[in-house]
């Protein structure tokens, strides 16, 4: 009687706290996010450039770096760096690269499959579910990203990719594990079970295709030719995971160790490869009919399995690892929602356009979040508060992942809906006012200033305009009841 009066008591708390937090929470969590996730890179005590899982030392024990959550956090400094160029998330990003150098070259039990190293960089040589072959190929991913800005930059990445054999760059030794081992049984992104894994193979796939393209672009053919090779490969395995029959893709084929009770085929893992293994190739794509099924059925499987999804006052379902699940961090006496398994849907939907739905599961996370923005690895069941380890490192990346997701969905859409209304076009080399509309709830959106706005109304009109005219920069900008006037001054002959 009393958990269950507790348990009612919170979801009315949590009611109340998600409808105080509204559509502000993404614009407040996000400085949180960065400020938290970075606290985890090169903690004081550390290694420069190792990322904790989370600063939490007991009940649970996350005080490691796991190679997988390493280059899922590094990504989103990629991420960062891209967008600001900031000389500090260069030296974290520097610092990663020199750490990842020291790992591939540790006497690890698995080689560069070793999934875990204490803080002071030596391999975790105790009891594990090893090897976990998706690391690399997300290592690979997050640096291949990093080469191509530099690149960009007229920068050489000598230290990160080279075309001898064997090679002592970072990117090139894990590409060359990930195209010699792909093929190896390894455990799966949660630990637990020895097989072939949908996440790790799309992962992998991608590392191969971005790796090819590198190659062939840094001169080394070679290489490009058998990265594609085992990426086709690849390519035909992944393609068995789809089970018409239940009509959903399933998480692992060929089970060959691990736990034996996941019979459902439905895990979360599945999204997360196709947000993680996510190439332009239409590949799985979010669209794809058969991701979409999958959704559907996880999202059901989850609906009324913990008694917080009960609560009709919260918007969409919390979501778990697999319906199955046991683990709820300091015990295995049942499974939780986890805040980046939640996350992981939100930003499905976002990929897939849907913002509506999108929010709603975003907005979900905000109820359960603590009122400073911090996220906790699990959401409990039964009363719907934050618990297992705290400040998780991948949480945070998730929510910088999905909230990136959601701003480029905003951009596409906002971009689509500007409607040039009139060109009071004089003369080639006239000035001119254009006139476009965006709606009350978008505006506030163009507070970062009129660069962004500009660039949004150049291209709408590029797409509407029958003339091939250039446009230049806005000289002004005036607002009247969401209607906004735009000087450009001259236009130029398209070149």
């Amino acid at each position: 009687m009393g958990l269950r009066f507790f348990a009612l008591a919170g979801c009315f708390i949590l009611t109340a706290v998600a409808e105080a937090k509204g559509h502000q929470w993404p614009t407040f969590e996000r400085p949180v996010a960065i400020r938290k996730m970075l606290a985890n890179i090169g903690r004081a005590g550390t290694t420069p450039g190792l990322v904790v899982a989370s600063p939490q030392r007991s009940d649970p024990d996350y005080y490691f770096h796991w190679v997988r959550d390493g280059a899922l956090a590094m990504s989103e400094v990629v991420s960062l760096y891209d967008e600001t160029g900031s000389s500090r998330y260069e030296n974290l990003i520097q610092d990663f690269i020199a750490l990842t150098r020291e790992q591939q070259g540790a006497n690890a039990k698995t080689g560069l499959g070793e999934p875990k190293f204490e803080v002071d960089n030596r391999p975790y040589m105790g009891p594990w579910g090893r090897p976990q072959n998706d690391g690399p190929a997300l290592r690979a991913i997050t640096l291949i990203r990093y080469a191509r800005i530099k690149m960009s930059q007229g920068q050489s990445v000598a230290d990160l990719y080279d075309s001898r054999f064997p090679s002592r760059a970072v990117i090139k030794l894990d590409l060359e594990y990930v195209s010699h081992h792909w093929m190896d049984a390894s455990f799966d992104l949660w630990e637990e079970v020895l097989g072939d894994h949908f996440y790790t193979r799309m992962v992998q796939r991608r590392a191969l295709k971005e790796g090819a393209e590198l190659a062939k672009d840094l001169g080394d053919p070679g290489a490009a030719a058998w990265y594609d090779q085992q990426a086709d490969q690849l390519s035909r395995l992944i393609e068995r995971h789809w089970d018409s029959r239940q009509g959903l893709i399933r998480p692992t084929l060929n089970f060959s160790g691990g736990l034996d009770y996941k019979s459902s085929d439905l895990d979360v893992a599945v999204v997360l490869g196709v947000l993680h293994g996510h190439t332009d190739d239409g590949f799985f794509d979010y669209r794809d009919a058969r991701v979409q099924s999958t959704l559907r059925k996880l999202i059901s499987a989850f609906q009324n399995l913990y008694a917080i999804n009960r609560n009709d006052n919260l918007p969409a379902v919390v979501i778990g690892r697999y319906p199955e699940d046991r683990y709820a961090g300091s015990n295995f006496n049942g499974g939780n929602p986890w805040v980046l398994a939640t996350l992981a849907v939100a930003e499905l939907y976002y990929r897939q356009g849907n913002r509506k739905t999108a929010d709603e599961y975003l907005a979900r996370v905000s109820a359960h979040a603590y009122p400073d923005g911090s996220l906790s690895e699990q959401i409990d069941r039964r009363t719907g508060f934050m618990t297992s380890a705290a400040d998780l490192t991948w949480n945070y990346a998730a929510l910088l992942s999905t909230l990136r997701s959601r701003g480029e969905l905003f951009k596409k859409k906002t971009a689509s809906s500007l409607q040039i209304k009139n060109s009071s076009l004089n003369s080639g080399t006239r000035d001119r006012d254009e006139v476009f509309k965006i709606s009350a709830h978008d505006k506030f959106r163009f507070a970062k200033g009129q660069d962004a706005l500009t660039q949004l109304v150049r291209q709408s009109f590029r797409r509407s305009s029958k003339e091939a005219i250039r446009i230049v920069p806005c000289i002004s900008i005036q607002e009247r009841n969401t209607v906004f006037s735009c000087s450009f001054g001259q236009s130029k002959s398209a070149i």
